[in-house]
């Protein structure tokens, strides 16, 4: 799983440098600790970009757990494990 998530987050990351999104506070940060070497800054950049991503896939997959274990608090889980990983759409009840 973590690793199927850090790809992602390299993935997310790559299409925002593309589409030009930069995050300002990040960036910043970047330059500050790369003492305002934009190569330096822009590796940096990315580090914390993708710290901060993999930080919010984790806080949203607890969120989906939380839902899930909610909607159906006697679920197994075999079901929760099947559930999150997208075998089967909806929780089911016992």
């Amino acid at each position: 799983m973590a690793d199927l998530s850090s790809d992602m987050v390299r993935s997310l990351v790559l299409r925002e440098l593309e589409d030009g999104v930069r995050h300002d506070g990040l960036w910043l940060q970047a330059m500050s600790e790369g003492k305002l070497d934009q190569n330096k800054a822009k590796q940096r950049y990315i580090e914390l970009r993708m710290a901060a991503m993999q930080s919010d896939v984790k806080k949203m997959l607890i969120q989906q757990i939380r839902g899930a274990q909610a909607s159906s608090p006697t679920m197994s889980n075999a079901d929760l494990a099947s559930y999150l990983a997208g075998r089967n759409t909806t929780p089911s009840k016992k």
